[in-house]
């Protein structure tokens, strides 16, 4: 039986300094880590829009960069926080679960899915 393994990169969008510390940590990752980890960049206080010093956008072209799904998240008001860690459970299940023939589950589809779904604010 193999084991499933998770990343969840958080940056935080009120600080320019955390943002660009994750190439670094991606790069590390996707040299050293095992090659079915599941990665998912979280840009988080996403609540925080006065304060904002990294765009959304930023955000999503570093993850499309390394292949990684993206949303941005809020612990304070709990905006998409469930539905990151309902995705990545689910890639992982499906990993360990998948039949040969199954088709590969779609991290991103699947947030982008369920964000249009509910709207813009999980709470």
């Amino acid at each position: 039986m193999s084991t499933a393994a998770a990343l969840l990169l958080l940056y935080d969008v009120t600080n320019k300094s955390s943002f660009d510390n994750i190439r670094a940590w991606l790069t590390e990752i996707h040299e050293y880590a095992q090659q079915d980890v599941v990665v998912m960049l979280l840009g988080n206080k996403a609540d925080s829009t006065h304060d904002r010093a990294v765009k959304r956008e930023e955000g999503e072209k570093l993850a499309k960069e390394f292949g990684v799904p993206f949303m941005e998240t809020s612990a304070k008001s709990g905006l998409n926080v469930e539905l990151a860690f309902t995705a990545v459970a689910k890639e992982l299940k499906h990993r360990t679960m998948k039949e040969p023939d199954q088709p590969k589950f779609q991290l991103q589809e699947y947030v982008d899915k369920e964000m249009r779904t509910v709207g813009c604010c999980r709470l």
